[in-house]
């Protein structure tokens, strides 16, 4: 029985029948143009520099407000969106510690 359940869901990840992945779990990219990299997640932060358009492997360390992970996890690349331009983010990228606005981000 239990040999039956870890084959049918080892079959569902490897097809790709699960999703539910946290944001927390992936990499995002610069969605349209270059974007703002700040030093804090308040409007009118600092801003330290700026990432590049395209700029990929961008690591989710926290966001405000948190995700709701029903939300997230069944929400698909529409809901993702939208989910990501209601929130600021604190990330890494290529080792740099900063906060993007979720509105320049996409799911890679």
């Amino acid at each position: 029985m239990i040999r039956s359940l870890l084959f049918v869901i080892s079959i569902m990840l490897l097809t790709g029948h699960v999703s539910a992945q946290s944001p927390y779990d992936r990499t995002f990219k610069v969605r349209k143009s270059d974007a703002p990299f700040l030093a804090g997640p308040d409007a009118g932060a600092f801003q330290k520099g700026t990432i590049k358009k395209g700029t990929d492997g961008i690591i989710l360390r926290w966001c405000r407000d948190e995700f709701p992970f029903r939300d997230w996890a069944f929400g698909g690349r529409s809901k993702h969106l939208k989910l990501l331009n209601e929130r600021v983010c604190e990330v890494s990228v290529d080792g740099r510690i900063g906060f993007m606005n979720g509105r320049d981000l996409k799911p890679e």
